[in-house]
């Protein structure tokens, strides 16, 4: 009895210290109520939630789970998606090529902006990521909320969040926070992070990793955090000082090429926009397209080097396309341009065209009636008014009213008052004739009419002409409802060279292709090809645009800097920087083209002076005077011969007699 009650009065001289069960209600509570503290924080808009399950984890794990799923389920702001690991490949621990995109079915539903995974161990995470990754609601730019509830030493704890960090920036997440349990207090836990972009030393370059770079973010002290500070702080600085980003370009004048002298107004933008930042370019320019997505979800072409990682950026006169935005980050729009199709140029119609064509039908068939209408008048009025025997007769009448409509007077004028005023109006209104006639024919053969130009799709479609374009531009019309669009996208040929493609088109006269204005204009400047001997160009494009688009840039999916771009690139298009750089380029290729025209000494001046062939009108009109008045000599010869003379005398008797 004694000895028990010496025990007693020991316990409690000493005191008792009860140990908390880490698998208890309590510390659940605690965990779970830090977790609900920051989604009442900092889950605000009410968008999807990805809760991350995974089987054969411990019961705290699970009980953990059941807390927060009945939580979400209350508040009635979320939608909530279970996400379970079944076979998937693990991604985390080896050097992974991003080369697949959405490998499971197709879901109509939205990416997450929100992903919370709890866990008991690092393995369980391994698994997670493969199948989180993959799914099409993978969203890089969400926010990520951890618990690895795991009691092990502090040592192990952090390396394993530095592994699931790592493991995240791999494919461009980075807006992570990982909630682990203090080492000496189960019901308190810290709450780790990194900074992925801490210049000048880390660059956020894809070799980088979190390895002894975590930092505490947070406390969490019996499921409430201690610190006022924000939990997802600004991963990108607003100065990079002087970080380099590898810039991957096709060359696509004039947005980008490796010459020095080109215009290259996109690499120039591009610059601009990454100096704001205070980050340094290279670049490293291609032929190549930009790529098309397989059945197997892999990219060909340029984007297949971004897929590997190659490089960060790729840029060079790529536009929005649907496919695209779905497998890749991309910037706001600029530098929006027009493109047409460019066809041959018809050939020129022979100069001895223009005597006709200067007038429409219509006009002709008016001049040939009043022409006649006059013949008979003259003859008319002559015999009425007792005028002389010339000018009684139809072929004196004929040759005057002729020789008048050319301008000419006629060989012997009338001699009655009533002839001579219908002589007097008849000669106005040749005077005016003529000169109408006259002031067209010079613009006509200054400015000459060509034979049948292509000036529609349909026409280039129905005509003979090979024809295509750029390979992203086929998507356009193979993607379209419109049966004759997908026509023209079944018949379409990928180009890589505009410059071969204008060579077909001009010299070959065989291609037709879709093209941007913009690089219509520059390669026009530089290639003498393109030009004629008074400096118009050689081949037509159609005065209908098909359509305008901007330009983008494009990163891997979730990349971060592509916001701070897209920030700056819209200050710049409201300052006017995208108006200024055209209007450059504009006075840049004037210069160019000048220079052009001046080494090939081609007469650049507004006036084309008449040459020889465009007399050959003139030539033809006298040629054909010439024989017509040599068949008639002929005749008027023939028939004052003796033997034609007795012919017809003889015919006449033998008609009478008949």
């Amino acid at each position: 009895m004694f000895k028990i009650i010496t025990i007693i009065v020991l316990l409690h001289n000493y005191g008792t210290r009860a140990v908390l069960n880490p698998n208890g209600p309590t510390v659940i509570n605690d965990f779970k109520n830090c977790i609900v503290s920051i989604m009442e924080m900092y889950f605000t808009k009410p968008s999807l939630v990805i809760f991350a399950n995974t089987n054969n984890v411990s019961t705290s794990v699970a009980s953990i789970r059941k807390e927060l799923l009945e939580y979400i389920h209350r508040d009635l702001r979320y939608t909530v998606q279970i996400a379970s690991p079944v076979n998937e490949v693990l991604i985390c621990d080896q050097e992974v090529i991003n080369e697949h995109f959405h490998l499971d079915h197709y879901e109509a539903i939205p990416v997450a902006d929100y992903y919370i995974i709890i866990i008991d161990s690092y393995e369980d995470f391994n698994h997670l990521a493969s199948k989180l990754i993959r799914s099409r609601t993978w969203n890089p730019k969400a926010k990520f909320v951890m618990l690895l509830f795991n009691f092990s030493d502090r040592k192990n704890n952090v390396n394993h969040v530095e592994s699931i960090l790592t493991c995240l920036f791999k494919f461009n997440a980075i807006n992570i926070i990982v909630i682990v349990p203090e080492e000496k207090n189960i019901r308190n836990s810290i709450i780790l992070s990194w900074r992925p972009y801490d210049p000048p030393k880390y660059c956020g370059y894809f070799n980088e990793t979190a390895v002894n770079r975590s930092i505490i973010q947070n406390i969490c002290e019996k499921g409430v955090i201690k610190y006022n500070n924000y939990v997802f702080e600004e991963k990108v600085p607003h100065n990079m000082l002087g970080c380099q980003i590898h810039v991957l370009a096709l060359q696509r004048q004039p947005f980008i090429s490796a010459k020095k002298g080109d215009p290259n107004i996109e690499k120039i933008l591009i610059n601009q926009v990454f100096g704001q930042i205070k980050i340094k370019t290279e670049f490293e320019i291609i032929d190549y397209n930009r790529g098309e997505r397989n059945h197997n979800g892999q990219w060909d072409g340029a984007l297949k080097f971004l897929t590997a990682k190659k490089a960060q950026i790729l840029l060079g006169g790529i536009f929005p396309d649907y496919d695209v935005h779905e497998d890749f980050e991309y910037s706001t729009y600029y530098l929006a341009d027009t493109y047409t199709w460019v066809v041959p140029r018809a050939y020129l119609s022979p100069n001895s065209v223009a005597l006709i064509i200067i007038f429409q039908k219509i006009v002709w068939c008016c001049f040939i009636i009043v022409f006649i209408t006059c013949v008979f008048i003259w003859m008319i009025l002559g015999y009425l008014s007792d005028d002389s025997r010339y000018n009684k007769l139809f072929p004196h009448c004929f040759l005057n009213t002729w020789l008048c409509s050319l301008g000419q007077t006629s060989y012997k004028r009338p001699t009655k008052q009533a002839l001579r005023i219908f002589y007097v109006s008849f000669n106005i209104y040749c005077v005016l004739t003529v000169t109408a006639y006259n002031t067209k024919l010079i613009d006509v053969l200054r400015n000459p009419t060509s034979e049948y130009q292509i000036q529609t799709v349909e026409e280039l479609a129905a005509s003979d002409l090979k024809f295509g374009g750029f390979e992203e531009l086929r998507d356009l019309y193979v993607n379209s409802s419109d049966p004759f669009d997908n026509y023209i996208g079944e018949k379409w040929i990928n180009i890589i060279n505009i410059t071969q493609a204008l060579i077909d088109v001009v010299v070959h006269r065989n291609f037709s292709f879709l093209c941007s204005r913009l690089q219509l204009a520059h390669v026009s400047s530089v290639m003498p090809e393109l030009s004629d001997s008074f400096g118009n160009n050689n081949y037509y494009t159609f005065d209908l645009d098909m359509f305008s688009v901007p330009l983008e840039m494009l990163a891997l999916k979730g990349f971060a800097l592509i916001d701070k771009f897209s920030n700056t690139i819209s200050a710049f298009k409201q300052n006017g920087i995208n108006s200024i750089i055209r209007r450059q380029f504009a006075t840049i290729n004037k210069r160019r083209r000048a220079h052009l025209l001046r080494s090939l000494d081609i007469r650049t001046t507004n006036v084309s002076p008449l040459s020889i062939e465009h007399l050959q009108g003139g030539f033809t009109v006298l040629i054909l005077g010439f024989i017509i008045g040599s068949l008639l000599f002929l005749i008027e010869i023939a028939c004052d011969n003796y033997y034609i003379k007795n012919i017809m005398l003889r015919c006449k008797k033998y008609v009478k007699i008949d």
